[in-house]
């Protein structure tokens, strides 16, 4: 694996070196080196400028597949969390209505008999009477 990664780096540099040249060498006769070299680097910025648009474009299109992959799996899994939402708030009105109200309307009933059972009796227990407060001169005496 390593091996291939060396020889790939090696046939790239030799294909760009063999290009340099070879752009070199197309010159006219009339052209100085800097006029080449100068004509080359603008053709390699062509080059970068036309394969960074390409990159960028393909970077757009697998946004916007993303995006439409999402939404298509986001939306029936909202829609799942709903009906869940749902199930669990018709348990718990289920559970108000049918489990819990009756032991609230078994635990009056009982309070209200035994509130009577007492008042018949005569066992109620009175409220205790407030406390007096004497004054600062009843206390000194």
């Amino acid at each position: 694996m390593k091996q291939k990664a060396i020889i790939g780096s090696v046939v790239a540099a030799v294909v760009f070196i063999a290009i340099i040249v070879g752009l070199y060498l197309l010159g006219g006769e009339d052209q100085s080196a800097l006029e080449r070299l100068r004509d080359i680097a603008i053709i390699f910025i062509v080059l970068l400028s036309l394969v960074t648009v390409i990159l960028l474009a393909g970077i757009t299109a697998a946004l916007a597949f993303l995006a439409f992959q999402i939404k298509d799996r986001v939306i029936p899994l909202l829609e799942e969390v709903t009906g869940t939402v749902n199930r669990v708030r018709n348990t718990t009105n289920y559970m108000t209505e049918e489990a819990v109200k009756p032991l609230i309307t078994v635990a009056s009933n009982f309070s209200k008999i035994r509130q009577m059972s007492k008042t018949v009796t005569g066992k109620r227990k009175r409220p205790p009477k407030p406390p007096t407060y004497r004054s600062a001169e009843e206390a000194s005496r």
